[in-house]
């Protein structure tokens, strides 16, 4: 639940509270109408433009996708910045199966490019530009 928080040029909190309607006590602090729990007349507040949210909403997890072994070893490989002829050399597959392993890669994490994806997947912790082998942990073995 959002708190708010009026707080003096000097740092000093003047009042504070949780409320389910956070609008309508920004506006009744800015009219200078009576405040829930606040004993006496409503301090002079100027808006500044700065909002402090004191609990932020959780954040949407998202979901891990499946990955084949060779999907996370393509992974980690483009996380250490090979490019694709080097993997498909590295593992002993042609560049057009690299990169099919990247699209399909892609669709499952739901981007349209490399650069997307492999933000994503390094957010997710899926690989790491520093290990040397993927991270099997997230590893579908069907």
């Amino acid at each position: 639940m959002p708190s708010i928080v009026v707080v003096n040029e000097e740092g000093n909190i003047l009042y504070q509270n949780v409320t389910n309607n956070i609008s309508e006590l920004v506006k009744t602090i800015h009219d200078g109408g009576t405040l829930p729990g606040y004993s006496g007349v409503c301090p002079e507040v100027k808006v500044n433009g700065l909002i402090i949210l004191a609990e932020q909403p959780p954040k949407p997890k998202r979901l891990v996708p499946a990955l084949s072994a060779r999907q996370a070893i393509v992974l980690q490989l483009l996380a250490q910045a090979y490019t694709t002829d080097q993997i498909a050399i590295k593992l002993g597959l042609s560049e057009a199966t690299i990169r099919l392993h990247i699209s399909a890669l892609k669709k499952k994490f739901g981007t349209v490019s490399r650069d997307q994806m492999m933000a994503m997947a390094g957010t997710l912790g899926l690989c790491d530009p520093f290990e040397t082998k993927p991270k099997l942990r997230m590893i579908n073995h069907d």
